[in-house]
Order: C-alpha cells, then structure tokens, then sequence
C-alpha cells in the first residue's frame, strides 16, 4: 500500500513503532526493541491528506524530517539518455545479448517523450527494445514501434466495457 492509503489503525501502530522504538511480535505479549529508520516516498498531496483527516498528522509529523522533492521525468530530459544507456546495459547482460547502440534519432524520440510513467514506463521501454532488437542498434522505427504498442493498448483497454467485449477483443 503507499502510505497515503494505510488505514488508520496501521498508521498509529507505524507511529508507535517510531515513537517508542519497539514491536510486538505476533503472538507474544512482550515488545522488542528496535532500531528503525524509515524512508518514504509518495506522489500524492500528504498534506492535503492530512487536511482531509485520512492521514494522521502525528504521523506525517514524525516522518516529514528531510524532504527532497524529484521532479517527474519528462522535467529532467537531461537523465533520460543516463538513465536509457544504464538500463540498456542492464538489460542486454541480463537477457544475455550484446551491447547496443542507439541512433541519434532514437535518442531524440526518447528524449522528447514525456514518459507519464515515470523511470518505470523508460524502463519497461528499454527492455522491450532489448528483447524485440535483434541487430546491434536500436533504431527510430523501432522506438516508435514499442511506443504505438503501448498507445494502442492502452486504446483498446479504455475500450473493453463488460466480459462479452473483452473476449471478442481477445479473440479479435
């Protein structure tokens, strides 16, 4: 669950186990100590949440110590090329295949993505390209062709309504 959605029971146990250090394993009734440190990360509006009573405040509190705030993706096209080589060489090691290269005009596409999914959405693309590229660079055509998959599925998706439609789209 992100943390905006937690139950508010689940959040004051969270909040205990911060404040005093301690847990209660199942079954037992004696309380463990601890040292804990916790990292959150979220893209929703904590505050608003706070506001609206479905977060605890206590808790936003206690673990609003350092903020760092990162800009979505399609705000930092200078990382995309980083992020696209890194992943890149992850994937052709994993998949056990050469190294590539990507053309210029790839680069742009996907630099001039917006890329709403985030890292995730280059990483998921990334690694389509790995697996459907044979040759030893990946091409414009290629990009294009992953990203107009996506698109179409994501078409096609809006469209199924009820089971009858969602059988004849798969039969289709």
């Amino acid at each position: 669950d992100e943390i905006g959605d937690m139950d508010l029971r689940l959040q004051s146990k969270i909040l205990r186990v911060l404040e005093e250090g301690e847990i209660e394993m199942i079954g037992s009734n004696s309380s463990k100590k601890i040292d804990v440190r916790i990292i959150t990360a979220t893209n929703k509006d904590i505050e608003d949440l706070v506001a609206k009573g479905i977060f605890r405040k206590d808790l936003y509190h206690r673990i609003n110590v350092v903020n760092i705030h990162i800009p979505p993706l399609r705000e930092r096209k200078e990382d995309i090329l980083p992020l696209t080589y890194h992943f890149l060489k992850s994937f052709c090691e994993s998949y056990n295949k050469r190294m590539m290269t990507i053309s210029r005009q790839a680069e742009s596409i996907l630099t001039d993505q917006l890329w709403q999914g985030n890292v995730r959405e280059l990483k998921n693309a990334v690694e389509k390209l790995v697996i459907f590229t044979s040759g030893k660079e990946i091409t414009a055509e290629q990009i294009i062709h992953i990203l107009e998959r996506k698109a179409n599925h994501f078409n096609n998706v809006n469209e199924i309504r009820d089971l009858r439609a969602a059988r004849s789209n798969f039969e289709k």
